[in-house]
């Protein structure tokens, strides 16, 4: 699966069956071999899927998406995960505004992995405090009301809507450092959605794996059966 993290995957009892597609040409065993890993990363697909919050753009659903790599010699590859972020034409809008598409899910890597605690300088072209700000990407702000009582009275506080982590506002005194505390890993149940996707279709995948690499492996034969047939002088097994 995929996601800014790699993981490999191998199944011991599928070793039979990657051998008897090595009695095929390349493009052949590639082909079928191809086919099967399609169908079995349904599962992994659904499961993501259900790990994902639509959020308040839902590009982070969009961008989910499986990929198939096959490779010369005949073998293939299989990914789960999301679209990699700014790879179409478009790119992004500053000024407050929000583009919709498959490869806008520049956050997905900070709900696998989290943030660690960073620290915003004041810049030397701007006076006032350190300020960390999430407006132009989502906002609007609320401006709550001056308190009367307790330990905000008489403060100003800003207020976000989303509340943080997915909006936020955060503000130092001049000359202090602002320090924004580590970003939670925010999957739909808490958890990093890639990982617990695979964690939960692997049974599945490994099983429709088996099954369709069986079937794919007879698709192959009747393939190679069809399209390259043995010649009526030919002896022995048809080269490959």
């Amino acid at each position: 699966m995929a996601g800014g993290m790699d993981v490999k995957v191998e199944f011991p009892e599928l070793k039979q069956l990657q051998q008897a597609f090595r009695q095929f040409r390349p493009s052949l065993a590639r082909k079928h071999m191809g086919a099967a890993i399609r169908r079995s990363l349904q599962p992994g697909l659904k499961a993501l899927r259900g790990n994902v919050t639509k959020g308040p753009t839902g590009n982070l659903a969009r961008a989910i998406t499986s990929k198939v790599k096959t490779y010369a010699s005949g073998n293939a590859v299989g990914l789960v995960g999301f679209t990699a972020a700014g790879s179409g034409k478009n790119k992004s809008s500053g000024g407050g505004s929000v583009k919709k598409g498959k490869d806008r899910a520049f956050h997905a890597g900070f709900l696998e992995f989290g943030t660690k605690e960073r620290t915003i300088k004041t810049s030397s072209r701007r006076a006032g405090a350190s300020i960390a700000s999430s407006f132009k990407t989502f906002g609007p702000f609320k401006i709550a009301k001056v308190a009367k009582r307790g330990k905000f009275a008489g403060v100003v506080r800003v207020n976000t809507q989303p509340k943080y982590p997915k909006a936020f506002f955060k503000k130092a005194p001049r000359g202090q450092l602002l320090k924004l505390p580590a970003m939670p890993i925010g999957g739909r149940k808490g958890q990093p959605p890639v990982r617990t996707a695979y964690r939960e279709s692997l049974p599945a995948m490994r099983q429709e794996l088996s099954v369709q690499m069986t079937q794919s492996l007879i698709n192959a034969q009747k393939d190679l059966a069809k399209n390259f047939p043995p010649r009526r002088n030919d002896v022995g097994p048809t080269p490959f």
